[in-house]
């Protein structure tokens, strides 16, 4: 029994798979941005709009972001599939084998996506050399500096090195009351997995290759969690903190930088209690390099649609065609990124003033030019890999292995996965 045929069995057994007949709807939509208070909303103005042109209803699914792969497979088992799902990119490879998965390039042509998508939004979609998925909105994953706990804390600059960046953690575990200074991602295995990936890019070392080999076992890999480590040591990162505890602490500014996707503008918004007002103190940054003049890091982040087809072969006319073209209009493309406080998809998008002219994202841009592949996530074993990676990293972390011991072991057993997969070491 492979791990998703698993995971599908376990989650029907538990009864989490609850799915009413045919929709009435002409098109269902299912994604995690419906299930988050702060983002129903502009879903909701989204399908409206979309009604409102073209005389077709939608049917929007909200399920939780850590549900999300759990509730597509079984969906898939029991053929009840949305018509159009709202995906995180690291899930297209696995969501890759679905059956009925739209190619893009199919329907719509090559030539008209490059022409409307940013190619580097676009190139998150691809996979096998087909465009399985387009983007609603895109970034990458980078640091965040909240200035009021800066200003606090008597610094100035933002830091732009490793070195600057511990010395600044220091001032502000020193002079801000009951704060986390680095509010890392400690808990929560898909959070600990992206903060490690960013450190490891940073001190010039890799996971995995694109040929499946593994290669975490590394000099700059042991130096990227010693590092870490040192910071637990010295109560500048702390235990038990996972992407929505950083929110909330660098958006009470009990917390002076952590990392997240550009999305997190919004969440601070929301944490602070002070909505558009706190956005002062919403600094875009650049992960502090080890020697000056070093290329900054990033690692890509978007949201994804995918669609499963309705026709055979599907076409532009169908419901779901129709919609997922509109989530390249201008009506969306300017709003709900925007909204979000993200990147649009879109080419015309991204130059209409409504994004050109926002600081914050202008910034964010600036600041993260060239973002790297999540090495983990892309792979159909990545929620083993993840987790694996996690264990070891946390057992570090809290003193239950060396760095060096927690790096081996995870080589070990992430190439021992890898293997299992079919990728030779």
């Amino acid at each position: 029994m492979t791990k998703i045929t698993k995971l599908m069995a376990t989650a029907l057994a538990a009864g989490i798979f609850t799915v009413g007949a045919a929709q009435a709807a002409d098109l269902s939509w299912m994604g995690y941005s419906y299930a988050e208070d702060s983002a129903k909303p502009s879903v909701d103005r989204i399908i409206d709009g979309f009604t409102t042109k073209t005389g077709l209803t939608v049917e929007p699914i909200g399920t939780a972001f850590g549900d999300m792969q759990k509730t597509m497979f079984l969906r898939a088992r029991s053929k009840t599939l949305p018509n159009v799902a709202q995906i995180s990119e690291r899930w297209l490879p696995m969501f890759s084998t679905l059956p009925g998965l739209v190619d893009y390039n199919e329907v719509f042509g090559k030539d008209y996506l490059a022409q409307t998508y940013a190619p580097e939004a676009l190139a998150m979609g691809q996979f096998n050399g087909k465009q399985y998925a387009l983007p609603l909105m895109s970034g990458s994953i980078g640091m965040v500096a909240n200035q009021a706990v800066l200003t606090q804390a008597g610094i100035t600059e933002l830091p732009k090195t490793v070195e600057e960046f511990k010395a600044d953690l220091i001032k502000v575990r020193d002079t801000v009351p009951n704060s986390v200074p680095y509010a890392m991602a400690t808990k929560n295995n898909s959070d600990i997995l992206v903060d490690f990936l960013m450190w490891v890019y940073n001190f010039g070392g890799h996971v995995i290759e694109p040929s499946g080999k593994v290669v975490v076992d590394s000099d700059a890999s042991r130096q990227a969690l010693t590092f870490l480590v040192d910071l637990m040591n010295e109560r500048l990162i702390a235990p038990e903190i996972g992407r929505p505890d950083a929110r909330r602490l660098v958006g009470q500014s009990a917390a002076a930088f952590y990392l997240d996707a550009p999305q997190s503008r919004a969440f601070l918004r929301s944490f602070s209690g002070q909505d558009k007002a706190f956005d002062v103190n919403v600094k875009p940054m650049q992960v502090p390099v080890v020697h000056e003049g070093d290329e900054a890091v990033s690692i890509q982040w978007a949201h994804l649609i995918i669609s499963f087809a309705q026709s055979n072969p599907p076409t532009e006319k169908d419901p779901n065609m129709q919609f997922v073209k509109y989530l390249g209009d201008d009506a969306v493309q300017t709003q709900f990124p925007v909204e979000q406080s993200a990147l649009p998809g879109t080419i015309s998008a991204r130059a209409n003033p409504v994004v050109a002219d926002d600081a914050y994202l202008t910034a964010w841009a600036q600041n993260n030019a060239h973002p790297q592949v999540n090495e983990v996530g892309t792979w159909n074993n990545g929620g083993e890999l993840t987790e694996i990676l996690a264990e070891e990293v946390q057992a570090a972390l809290l003193g239950q292995k060396t760095p060096d011991e927690a790096i081996t072991s995870m080589s070990q057993r992430m190439a021992a996965s890898m293997t299992k997969a079919g990728f030779a070491q």
